[in-house]
């Protein structure tokens, strides 16, 4: 730690919500204000984003926060960034956006994913170390779609940025990525941990198209000049590499190294269970959860109103009074990958409504994360710290708990991630000696929520039904199109 005095700001672009919040020294969030872009979906499980939306959000939710907190631009230290993974944003020579960015969630590439494991499993096999095989999920098999359907981007593209570095371009003129989000393209080969020429080719961009791989806590440039007058920053202030959203949420929830799981609730979910022989630990993830329960929201004309829903879904008893409901909105992550899963809602009568509705939502989405659990395997997990937008909501955290049947610990700051791009940038200009050490400081547990014996018994039974809906349903994924045509 440093005796110096100021702030950091960290900028954390998610799937659908674009944040600024500023930070003291001592870890303690400040002010925030957040803008929600629209994702488009212009066909069935698309899902994409104009970047300059991104931009434009970033640049009011600065001002709003400078404003809001009446923090001189001048006391602000270093600039983190953080931002969705898996994604990413085509630039051309001058930086203009060539297209809109393809998000990780969209499965319009579904075929070319399936042709490039099957007729290339031998590049796969170098990329991956000899396991696995590619995702849907990563930018490669979208890269793919472009190459097959517009093709002119990428003869026009200069660069290809992650998200959060192309929100940094755009504040220093430089470009660069960090490790983490360079790996999570897809387009990196694990072992040597540099761009794979080889399925680059295959993709049709040149490597050197691709950002230089630099340090997560360095210092990538400096806001210039334009990006001052668009965003109300001082010229000069140092803005930091950051990286992607999990290993910043990692950072800001302090679950790097000890035994704790970490759980992030927001649009999608993800679950980073520690794993002895993996000093990452293990990561999965699914596919809807918040973007469900927005769903649902605005299924009942209720848009952005979740409070009343909760509220109305805490009176349903547990079991949703036998609705069940697999959260397969956008396809599905794991515990395996699916493209073609769908949503379902089984168990509807009459007597149904939109609050047993919204409690099967939520009862749903903790049935997926437990498939997730224990498709892991391994020891018991003892606790789990739960971040993220769902985080606020005690119902959706009571159920969890009961569904797992573990304990869930509720970091003070609920944008963990933004805590963790607000360390980076500590590091990089000095303030912090580490990223680690400066987390076990800031990071404080504000409560924990225990599961009920009687609940968890409940959810288990239900949790058997939830596999067997699974198990009688998943044969008919693969009979439709995106248009549910036979």
């Amino acid at each position: 730690m440093t005796t110096r005095t100021g702030y950091l700001l960290a900028i954390d672009v998610g799937s659908t919500t674009t944040r600024a919040v500023l930070f003291d020294l001592a870890g303690t969030q400040v002010a925030e204000a957040f803008r929600e872009p629209v994702v488009h979906h212009p066909e069935p499980n698309w899902a994409e984003v104009q970047p300059d939306d991104w931009w434009r959000d970033c640049t009011a939710t600065i001002r709003e926060l400078l404003a809001r907190s009446g923090i001189p631009a001048d006391r602000i230290l270093g600039i983190g960034l953080t931002a969705l993974q898996h994604t990413l944003v085509p630039v051309d020579a001058q930086g203009n956006v060539l297209a809109p960015a393809i998000l990780w969630m969209d499965q319009r590439s579904k075929d070319q994913l399936a042709w490039l494991n099957r007729e290339h499993a031998a590049v796969i096999a170098e990329l991956l170390g000899g396991t696995g095989k590619l995702s849907n999920s990563t930018a490669v098999p979208k890269l793919r779609w472009m190459l097959e359907h517009t093709p002119e981007v990428l003869e026009q593209a200069e660069m290809f940025l992650p998200v959060k570095d192309f929100i940094r371009y755009r504040l220093t003129g430089l470009a660069g990525t960090d490790a983490y989000d360079a790996a999570n393209t897809g387009l990196v080969c694990r072992p040597t941990g540099t761009w794979f020429a080889p399925l680059l080719t295959l993709v049709g961009v040149h490597p050197d198209r691709m950002p230089p791989i630099l340090e997560a806590g360095a210092i990538a440039g400096h806001v210039t000049q334009k990006a001052a007058r668009e965003t109300g920053l001082a010229a000069g202030t140092p803005v930091a590499v950051g990286s992607g959203d999990v290993n910043c949420t990692c950072i800001g929830t302090n679950v790097t190294d000890d035994g704790r799981a970490c759980l992030y609730l927001g649009t999608a979910a993800w679950i980073r269970i520690p794993c002895p022989s993996r000093p990452g630990g293990t990561v999965r993830a699914t596919a809807t959860t918040g973007a469900a329960l927005k769903w649902v929201t605005d299924l009942f004309a209720c848009s952005g109103f979740y409070t009343p829903l909760l509220g109305e879904a805490a009176e349903v008893p547990p079991g949703s009074r036998g609705l069940l409901f697999l959260p397969h909105l956008m396809g599905e992550r794991g515990p395996q990958p699916d493209p073609d899963a769908r949503g379902t809602l089984y168990g509807l009568t009459l007597a149904h409504g939109r609050a047993d509705i919204t409690r099967a939502v939520l009862e749903g989405c903790a049935y997926q994360l437990l498939r997730i659990v224990e498709d892991c395997g391994g020891p018991p997990l003892r606790e789990m710290a739960v971040v993220g937008g769902g985080a606020k909501s005690p119902l959706w955290l009571d159920i969890i708990a009961d569904v797992l049947g573990i304990r869930l610990v509720i970091p003070q700051v609920r944008e963990a991630g933004a805590l963790g791009a607000a360390i980076l940038a500590g590091v990089g200009v000095g303030v912090y000696k580490d990223a680690r050490l400066a987390a076990t400081k800031l990071t404080r547990i504000e409560r924990a929520h225990d599961p009920d014996s009687t609940r968890h018994a409940l959810y288990r039974r239900n949790y058997k039904r939830f596999v067997a809906l699974e198990r009688g349903v998943s044969p008919l994924y693969s009979g439709s199109d995106s248009r549910g045509v036979s």
